[in-house]
């Protein structure tokens, strides 16, 4: 640190120590502050022009034109690879992209270039900025890039192994290295003076890039908290549906001042953290332990892990004190709480001040980069010269969370979605997402009044954007509904136990926006439409029991229902198939339904009314008139919970059962074709079979089309064993139609 960081106090707050300052950005280290040397080739940059971080428009927004008209319209050629890696000992930017194209497959004689800007976003200034021109609408934020452009020779000879020759495309242009600007000046944000009017000149002046330190700065954090709260409004902190307001809170939280659990008081406010539990040794709270775990600093002797200990200081240092984390607030060995928390998971994470992303490491003792000292690399170097510094962009796909550990679990997903705020740990520095802002540690964009296309994305965002905390129309609800569900099933479950519980925090939120009830993962109101779900690739029934208790307090070993989509998975957990909330987009409902619930009591399934599409001129010839009584549940075999009974047409028919194949392996869905001709024949790339089934209506599509389940029987029960559409006319033709009673279990 500079002599300046290193007299100043420092002051233990929670269990850690953080430098008292009085300004949010650090200076850079003593050894990175000289000039920048640059070799002949890079000296001849107009390093003055492309540090400029931000060009004024005239333009209204949104606007698409390029901020200035760039004088170098493909940049300046930096030289070949072995050209820039032999002057790397001599300029500061030559070593630089050295260090960049070391990770590259790259060739030396492949080349480098440097544009002079690359259109980062555009933005406002704040309402009380003195606006020197008023004609300026808004500015534009760029930062210069190094391009490397790969040897135009057929066969690639660079420096990679094998699988990565497979991986990427070795004959294309790579943005390697991207340089921005840092802010010259910076305002504390709880700064009072912050509120008077400043000229443009000055407000810009705090725009631009931000040096990272090794310790992340817990004022910089709750800086950005205090502007959340202080200036975005309720539309940041949208009002919940009243039945979730009388949620009860979680039962425990840490309090982190005396390092121990406490009952959750009344109006509290607490800080959740979702992070992965891994292969790590978690602490957990049992039955057992939960009077240890109550006593004043019982967590600082116990072995906890380390990314929860973190997040316990982090909590303390921005100045809040209780934080909930499920291993600890729930008691694991206590079915009746861990299920009644379990359904509260919406109300917890949606309700918390903000949540504590751990997006970086594989499991619970990973930590959180950047809270304890020595857990984050310091990979940047800055170029310093006399009149700007530039500053390497650290994260240049910040949207690269999601290939990590935590953003690839199913647990972690309703965490995100039902979080409005959230802090994110990534490898390398912290972000801030609300409903109205995106920060970073990297980048001091905080005095913007509005930003468009800022290039930070998070995983779910569209489901995020969609989740207004207000009731949707039945279009726009079935299509939230999609997107949610395909999501969540692409994520990865330790335990297949657990399949619908990691999904139970988001049909929480939604029963409460739609004033709507889930039946096993499919939504009452949307029901025939839900029950037609398909997937892209190979899946199976996984035959997965879980617990239920009913009223009466008696717990059950339950089978997953076949028609749930909770009972299918892949063979392949870490790649599975992907899933369709339902076959068509003109699904409505023609069968009435009715559920044997955790009493053993039938109960109808009421779905919404669904408006008019092209489908509604339906007949309804494939209808017979038969008894519609439902029968007493009397027999142990049909008063399984989770089955299902309706009056509908069923079939026995020849039909080709077929799904694609990639060698020996299966790669595709099963898919049924009804009476195929006596000369039907697949493709080489799918492998088929003739058979006799038997198919059943459930939904009705658009222009005339029945969607049908193909079920196979055992113990007088059908279970579902593939999903498929007819046309109505094809479907009245066919010989030997029942109408019947179904047990769907």
């Amino acid at each position: 640190m500079t002599a300046q960081a290193e007299v100043q106090a420092e002051v233990p707050i929670g269990m850690s120590w953080w430098p008292r300052q009085q300004t949010i950005d650090l200076m850079m280290p003593a050894s990175e502050s000289e000039f920048a040397k640059l070799c002949e080739v890079c000296s001849r940059l107009d390093i003055r022009h492309m540090s400029r971080p931000h060009h004024p428009c005239c333009k209204p927004l949104p606007c698409s034109t390029p901020p200035i008209q760039r004088r170098y319209e493909v940049g300046i050629t930096l030289g070949s690879v072995g050209d820039i890696k032999s002057r790397r000992l001599d300029c500061d930017l030559c070593q630089l992209i050295a260090k960049c194209l070391d990770k590259e497959p790259s060739d030396v004689s492949g080349t480098c270039r440097m544009t002079q800007s690359r259109e980062f976003c555009t933005f406002k200034l704040p309402r009380n900025v003195e606006v020197q021109d008023p004609s300026i609408t808004h500015h534009h934020l760029t930062q210069s890039v190094v391009i490397f452009d790969t040897s135009t020779a057929d066969q690639f000879q660079g420096p990679s192994l094998p699988w990565e020759l497979k991986e990427r495309d070795t004959q294309r242009t790579h943005y390697i290295l991207w340089l921005q600007a840092k802010a010259r000046s910076y305002v504390e944000l709880g700064d009072p003076t912050a509120n008077t009017p400043q000229t443009e000149q000055e407000s810009l002046a705090t725009i631009g890039g931000r040096y990272i330190p090794a310790q992340v700065n817990p004022y910089l954090l709750r800086a950005w908290l205090h502007q959340c709260e202080s200036k975005h409004g309720k539309g940041c902190r949208p009002s919940f549906p009243l039945s979730l307001e009388r949620t009860r809170v979680p039962t425990f939280v840490i309090d982190v001042i005396q390092s121990c659990l406490v009952y959750t008081p009344s109006q509290c406010r607490y800080v959740a953290l979702s992070y992965v539990w891994g292969t790590a040794a978690v602490y957990k709270h049992l039955r057992e332990n939960t009077q240890d775990l109550r006593k004043a600093g019982s967590l600082l002797s116990l072995p906890i892990p380390a990314t929860i200990r973190d997040a316990m200081t982090l909590v303390h240092a921005i100045g809040e004190r209780y934080l909930w984390v499920d291993s600890l607030c729930i008691i694991q060995n206590d079915l009746e709480m861990l299920q009644a928390e379990i359904t509260r998971m919406g109300s917890i994470y949606s309700k918390a001040l903000f949540t504590i992303i751990a997006a970086s490491g594989n499991s619970a003792d990973s930590g959180l980069p950047g809270v304890e000292r020595g857990s984050r690399a310091q990979v940047q170097k800055a170029l310093k010269f006399a009149d700007c510094e530039l500053l390497p962009v650290i994260d240049m796909t910040p949207g690269g969370i999601d290939d990590t550990p935590w953003a690839r679990r199913a647990w972690t997903f309703q965490e995100r979605i039902l979080s409005n705020k959230v802090l994110v740990f990534s490898e390398s520095q912290v972000y801030w997402a609300c409903r109205a802002a995106v920060h970073s540690e990297e980048r001091a964009l905080e005095g913007i009044r509005v930003i468009e296309r800022l290039h930070l994305s998070f995983p779910q965002k569209y489901a995020i954007d969609c989740l207004s905390w207000k009731p949707l129309q039945p279009s726009k609800y079935r299509l939230l509904y999609d997107d949610l569900l395909s999501s969540y099933r692409q994520r990865r479950l330790t335990y297949q136990t657990d399949m619908l519980n990691a999904f139970n925090g988001v049909s929480e939120i939604l029963v409460a926006l739609q004033d709507d009830k889930f039946f096993w993962g499919l939504p009452g109101s949307l029901f025939s439409y839900a029950m037609t779900w398909h997937f892209t690739g190979h899946s199976a029934r996984n035959h997965v029991h879980v617990p239920v208790t009913g009223s009466r307090g008696l717990k059950e070993m339950v089978p997953i229902p076949s028609w749930s989509w909770a009972a299918w998975s892949g063979e392949d957990l870490n790649h599975p198939p992907f899933l369709h909330g339902g076959r068509s987009s003109w699904v409505r409902p023609v069968i009435d339904f009715y559920l044997v619930d955790t009493e053993h009591q039938l109960v109808s399934i009421k779905e919404w009314p669904w408006q008019d599409h092209p489908g509604n001129d339906i007949h309804a010839s494939w209808r017979e008139q038969g008894p519609h009584q439902l029968p007493s549940l009397t027999h142990q075999s049909l008063s399984q919970i989770g089955c299902l009974f309706f009056w509908t047409s069923l079939v026995n028919a020849r039909a080709a059962r077929r799904w694609r194949v990639q060698g020996l392996r299966r790669v595709g869905g099963v898919e049924y074709i009804l009476s195929p001709p006596s000369d039907f024949r697949s493709p080489s790339h799918y492998h088929s079979e003739i058979i006799q089934q038997d198919f059943i209506v459930v939904a009705a599509g658009g222009a005339r089309t029945l969607i049908l389940l193909a079920i196979e029987w055992k113990d007088g029960v059908a279970y579902r064993v593939g999903t498929t559409d007819v046309d109505e006319a094809t479907w009245v033709r066919m010989e030997d139609r029942q109408w019947r009673l179904i047990p769907l279990g």
